[in-house]
């Protein structure tokens, strides 16, 4: 392997030689040679709560001057990523990470995104799972929306909620039927000029799950122009494993709101709240008094019935 590695204290090295540095500087051309006389850009994944993001930004800087270009760097704290690049001499993009896709579209409302942002949520909040035989019979509806259980689907019990698809392509004859009638993913990407991602917690996704997310947003890669964001073996997953990678990312990523468009009123999140979540992660479990997904969208499921993916995710 190649050794990337910074040194910050070269002034201070007794020899006056910085033999880290010059490790680092040679491996990037070699790995530029690689590439064809291209330079290696990464995206740095922001962790830690301890860095200020002055030593963020030298540390970006500081790598742009030995050759490695730092494209973006993700967080979940907005505030962060903004204190950063306003500190770097060179171009960064900020990238937003977001639990679920609701709550990108409370950040919307709650005046933390502007307009050209590039955010990533979790594509398990886009899945849900079909009611079992005995659920349908007591709904006594055995159909879905066309839309809703394609060829790639049927044989996995999981689709996708209606609010992830353009508008225009929920079928037209079915969706008054049930009664959809939901804001989308297409409206706030429009309205805000967002570039959105994907991405998955990829110990805890099945095969079926990753292949129907992956299969989804290169069909509509108008909206989800980013794609999937998965960080292991490409289009491998753990044997035997079938989860949504949503993980325990469910206890606190927020439902979407299938009520409220880009241009309405939704009582935006508290700025301090999500600054919380961010600190606390996985750890709690923070919901809104009404914020279930018994509205239109589980009637489009069931016709009146609500069928969550995983019983803890809704409360």
């Amino acid at each position: 392997g190649l050794l990337l590695c910074i040194n910050n204290d070269a002034d201070n090295n007794i020899n006056g030689t910085n033999n880290e540095d010059d490790d680092m500087v040679a491996n990037l051309q070699e790995i530029k040679e690689i590439f064809g006389g291209k330079p290696l850009r990464v995206v740095l994944d922001l962790k830690s709560r301890r860095v200020p993001p002055r030593v963020w930004a030298r540390l970006i800087d500081s790598l742009f001057s030995r050759g490695l270009f730092v494209e973006a760097i993700g967080s979940f704290d907005v505030k962060e990523l903004r204190a950063i690049i306003q500190e770097t001499s060179t171009h960064v993009t900020p990238m937003i990470f977001f639990h679920s896709a609701g709550d990108l579209q409370r950040a919307c409302h709650s005046k933390e995104i502007l307009r050209g942002d590039t955010v990533y949520f979790n594509g398990g909040s886009l899945l849900w799972q079909k009611p079992s035989v005995l659920d349908v019979a007591q709904s006594s509806c055995g159909c879905f929306p066309q839309k809703l259980t394609a060829s790639d689907s049927d044989d996995s019990g999981l689709a996708i909620l209606p609010f992830a698809y353009p508008k225009s392509s929920l079928n037209d004859d079915v969706s008054p039927h049930f009664g959809i009638t939901t804001s989308s993913i297409e409206e706030y990407k429009k309205y805000y000029g967002l570039n959105i991602g994907l991405y998955v917690q990829e110990f805890s996704i099945g095969q079926d799950a990753l292949e129907i997310l992956i299969n989804f947003v290169n069909f509509y890669s108008e909206i989800y122009n980013l794609g999937m964001a998965y960080g292991g073996l490409n289009g491998a997953t753990i044997p035997g494993m079938a989860g949504d990678g949503f993980w325990n990312q469910r206890y606190i990523g927020r439902n979407w709101d299938a009520k409220s468009g880009p241009t309405d009123y939704l009582e935006p999140s508290v700025v301090e709240d999500n600054e919380m979540m961010y600190a606390i992660g996985a750890l709690g479990a923070i919901y809104e008094p009404d914020d279930t997904i018994g509205n239109a969208l589980a009637q489009s499921a069931s016709c009146s019935q609500q069928i969550p993916f995983e019983n803890a995710r809704f409360v």
